[in-house]
Order: structure tokens, then C-alpha cells, then sequence
């Protein structure tokens, strides 16, 4: 759910703010989708965990980054090979996302079941930082190949 509302956002509300969520159909600004729906689901399960203390939790950044980094390969390794045999369907594309939700979930729940490591959790903090900025200054700098282009506009980055 927190997917679609991150994919969204910025047609809903368009402004530079929200040019950090998809601001086209890019093969590249659906990573944006990958990045941020854990970053949003973390908040609200840090706060849950807290609040009801019904399981310790360690590691969250540090699972986050690792699980948001695992999950953008294995579903670009998994989607790249369906979407260039039969190009953007809906359905395949759910299934492939909902699979590496999956599979980076349980990498997440492996990590913050670890002893907490608190250098790791401060790396990954400013780790997820970077990642956000990066993933912005390609939005209004995209490259100039297909992973970049919208086929749906024939653009490439923000409108």
C-alpha cells in the first residue's frame, strides 16, 4: 500500500519536495519506489515496536540499507529479462515486487534480529541520505539511455 501512495505522490502533489518519489514511469524512478515504501514501513514499525515493545528490534537502519540495496538488484535481475521480453505488464511487474518484498523482508527481519551494531546503524543512517539525494540529482539529470527514458512521455526526468 505505502507503494502506491510513494508512486503517486508527486502527480498528486507535484513540487520540487516531492521530486524525491517516481516523477515519471521510468524503468529508473521506480527504484525511488524500492528506496523509499521501506523507509516509510520502518518508521511505522520502529514506532509500533516501541510503543507495544512485542519484539526487540536492532540493526533498523542497517537491516533498511541492506535489505532497500538487495532488493533493487533482485528486482531489477528478476523484471529486467520479463520487461524486455514483453515490456511493462502490470501484473508481472506486482508479482516480481511483491516477490522481492518478500525475499528483502526477511533479510530485514534476519538483521534486526542481530546484537546491535551501532557504528553500522550511524554508517547506514547517512547511507540512506546519500541514496535519496542521488536518487533526486538523477531525476532532474537523468542519462540519456533507456533505463532513464519514459516511454509513456518519450522524456526522460521531471516534466
Amino acid at each position: 500500500m505505502l507503494g502506491f501512495l510513494v508512486h503517486e505522490l508527486y502527480e498528486f502533489i507535484p513540487s520540487n519536495i516531492t521530486s524525491i518519489f517516481p516523477v515519471n514511469e521510468s524503468l529508473y524512478e521506480h527504484i525511488k519506489l524500492i528506496y523509499l515504501s521501506p523507509i516509510f514501513s520502518s518508521i511505522i514499525l520502529y514506532f509500533y515496536f516501541k510503543i507495544f515493545k512485542k519484539f526487540k528490534v536492532n540493526n533498523i537502519l542497517f537491516g533498511l540499507i541492506n535489505s532497500i540495496i538487495f532488493n533493487i538488484i533482485i528486482f531489477y535481475l528478476l523484471y529486467l529479462p520479463l520487461y524486455n521480453r514483453y515490456g511493462a505488464v502490470m501484473w508481472i511487474t506486482l508479482t516480481v515486487y511483491f516477490i522481492t518484498i518478500i525475499l528483502s523482508g526477511y533479510l530485514y527481519y534476519l538483521i534486526i534480529s542481530m546484537d546491535n551494531n551501532r557504528k553500522l546503524n550511524i554508517i547506514s543512517f547517512f547511507l540512506l541520505i546519500i541514496g535519496i539525494f542521488i536518487l533526486t540529482y538523477f531525476t532532474y539529470n537523468p542519462l540519456k539511455i533507456p533505463f532513464f527514458l519514459d516511454t509513456t512521455t518519450n522524456s526522460y526526468g521531471i516534466k
